[in-house]
């Protein structure tokens, strides 16, 4: 069994830049994917569920749901970037202005559906919003950092 020093220790661990990164693709790829997901998956349960409301509405939500399941989904697996937060972004806003489209069409919207359209588009926009300035923050600093030397956590 081996002992290591304080010192030997602080030099094994990876250099603070290199952390920060890692820190901040963990919040953009699993914190910020992972409540994508949940509203994307509430998207597409709660009307399921509740059947009530008109059915373009339920398969509106439907078809934008299970689309943003797949590429939140995807996201988890193998991590964002611009594209997946764009994707996000867009159908959010779409869930946002669809109940007012689809209510010029002639086509029944549900005081309920268009609740849940605009609360869940919003938070999809402002959660694709996030994401692309903490990827930018993180490309800023990746950048900043390319050029300086590499040293341990302690320093020696």
């Amino acid at each position: 069994m081996s002992v290591y020093h304080h010192q030997q220790i602080q030099q094994q661990t990876m250099p603070r830049a290199d952390a920060q990164h890692i820190l901040r693709q963990g919040f953009h790829d699993q914190i910020l994917g992972l409540l994508m997901f949940i509203a994307a998956t509430a998207l597409w349960v709660v009307p399921m569920a509740t059947q009530s409301g008109p059915k373009d509405a339920q398969v509106n939500e439907a078809v934008v749901g299970i689309l943003l399941t797949f590429v939140v989904g995807r996201r988890l697996y193998l991590g964002g970037g611009v594209r997946s937060d764009v994707v996000v972004g867009l159908c959010g806003l779409w869930m946002i202005v669809s109940p007012f489209v689809l209510g010029l069409q002639k086509t029944a919207v549900d005081r309920a559906s268009l609740i849940l359209d605009v609360a869940v588009g919003s938070v999809l926009v402002l959660l694709s919003a996030i994401s692309l300035l903490v990827l930018r923050a993180d490309r800023r600093a990746t950048e900043g950092t390319a050029g300086r030397r590499r040293e341990p956590v302690g320093g020696s």
